[in-house]
């Protein structure tokens, strides 16, 4: 089994503020453009409408990923961003609908480019944004025709497994300021914990070292909440040497409280794994193991229909709204090995 299933961004506290510094000066106002038009409907990809946006390189292309050519704007080096994807429920790529979270944002399923379109360096481009925290807009078409503008997104994670790069959006100064992208356990952080956080751009080791090490801390204060809740043992499989077990986010997505063991799962360090990449999920409703197919003959097809461990205090018991986000994440990427 590889050692990394899913790539998450590694950006501590991606802002819109933060992307603007390292993008193309183009990119701004067609950020610009995505904000003001969430929500609105258009009749084509803005490439393709009759009154174009007044933006001073084009907001789209017919390639799912829009990656601005060096012809148009100028990167730094030799590393490019994506400004925009789109889904077509025609096309070949299985594009997910949007899943709405409880604060008022959403994260969506879009497929990696395959075949010919790789060589494109689309992914790559993607990828890009992944890694340093950049935004990329999003529409989607719609059933009715014509495409709905979802707005910027980050790229939250890269799923190696089901080729998906999961976005959550909208990203506006609005929903920043509520905290929808705010890493987990930000709020538990000291004063002067925060400003590191809020104020490390990536050039400064220092800062980077010490943001690092309060990403982990709080790792490991969310693990200790949760050995305590589930008495040291894993929720599917029951092991209970502690060396091996880790703590699991039900919702990995950034927002504030996510760091509360409602939204964890104490789980063996592989299960952990396959958890992440959504090869396993629990029902919300009855908390029962479902296995994807992939795992239907492997060893992990005995932990199907296992009903998940819970803690002794049941006010820690996992959040059943949290549980039905990844199961539905989990549903839509795979095929359900349900008995």
């Amino acid at each position: 089994m590889p050692s990394q299933l899913v790539y998450e961004c590694p950006v501590l506290l991606p802002t819109l503020a933060r992307a603007e510094q390292l993008v193309p000066l183009q990119f701004v106002p067609c950020y610009d453009w995505f904000i003001a038009n969430t929500g609105n409907a258009i009749p084509k990809l803005p490439h393709h409408m009759e009154n174009r946006p007044l933006t001073p390189i084009p907001l789209s292309r017919d390639s799912g990923i829009y990656v601005p050519g060096a012809a148009q704007v100028s990167y730094d080096g030799d590393r490019r961003y994506a400004l925009s994807v789109h889904s077509n429920s025609a096309g070949r790529y299985d594009d997910r609908a949007p899943i709405p979270l409880a604060d008022g944002t959403w994260i969506l399923d879009y497929a990696a480019h395959q075949g010919a379109d790789v060589n494109q360096q689309y992914n790559r481009a993607l990828m890009n944004c992944l890694e340093d925290g950049i935004p990329v807009g999003v529409m989607t078409r719609e059933r009715r025709g014509g495409y709905l503008v979802r707005g910027l997104a980050f790229v939250e994670c890269y799923n190696s497994v089901t080729r998906m790069f999961t976005l959550h959006g909208p990203v506006s100064h609005e929903t920043e300021a509520r905290g929808a992208f705010v890493p987990q356990g930000f709020d538990d952080l000291s004063p002067e914990q925060q400003k590191i956080v809020v104020e490390y751009d990536g050039e400064d080791e220092r800062r980077r070292v010490t943001a690092q090490q309060v990403r982990r801390e709080q790792q490991s204060l969310f693990r200790s909440k949760l050995l305590e809740a589930y008495n040291e043992a894993c929720a599917i499989s029951g092991t209970n040497v502690t060396t091996v077990l880790q703590a699991a986010h039900i919702n990995p997505y950034r927002g504030r409280r996510s760091q509360i063991v409602q939204n964890g799962l104490l789980l063996r360090a592989d299960l952990h794994l396959l958890y992440d990449a959504h090869l396993i999920s629990v029902t919300p409703d009855h908390h029962d193991v479902v296995l994807s197919e992939r795992l239907s003959s492997t060893e992990y097809a005995r932990f199907e229909s296992v009903r998940l461990r819970e803690p002794s205090d049941p006010t820690q018991s996992p959040s059943d709204e949290l549980l039905s986000i990844h199961y539905e994440q989990f549903r839509r990427e795979n095929e359900l090995f349900v008995a």
